[in-house]
């Protein structure tokens, strides 16, 4: 399953610079199981991969993160854990558990709120991957698990723009 680079989706903001003008999701900070904030405007200056994936599939990411960053060694990557809205999380208690489960190294950043999959109206059940460009617009997005074709498609769509 994939949406084509530049694909238009209902709310898609291909092409769209994220800045003061553009979606609140640029400057919005989310923390990570280690307590680090970052945001897609930490990231300015730098193309970046954030990967968008409900917390139950979140072991999907990892195959992504070390293909794409074996290809491509200076892509930045945010790896965002879509959480249930309709549940009360506890934040520390996930931070716990995904410090347990998830390779050291990793950082997934905690999206309580769904603010992630809301922006780009995603379907978090497989891994979402939106691909940023330097200056913050959003250049492509896929949806999937992990394969060599869309893995090919992905780093197509990727190639060239990595700069830091």
């Amino acid at each position: 399953m994939l949406a084509t680079p530049g694909g238009a989706a209902e709310g898609d903001t291909t092409g769209s610079p994220l800045t003061q003008s553009g979606p609140a999701i640029a400057s919005q900070e989310f923390t990570d199981q280690f307590g680090a904030v970052d945001s897609l405007a930490h990231h300015r200056g730098n193309s970046v991969t954030v990967v968008v994936v409900t917390i139950r599939r979140l072991g999907m990411i990892e195959r992504w993160e070390r293909d794409l960053s074996a290809r491509a060694p200076g892509m930045h990557f945010m790896n965002v854990a879509d959480l249930p809205v309709d549940a009360n999380v506890d934040l520390d208690r996930t931070a716990q558990t995904l410090r347990k489960r998830v390779p050291a190294g990793v950082a997934v950043l905690m999206d309580p709120g769904g603010a992630w999959a809301k922006a780009f109206h995603l379907d978090t059940t497989l891994p979402n991957l939106l691909l940023f460009d330097a200056e913050g617009k959003l250049k492509a997005r896929f949806r999937g698990r992990w394969s060599p074709m869309l893995a090919d498609e992905v780093m197509a769509a990727a190639s060239g723009d990595h700069s830091g």
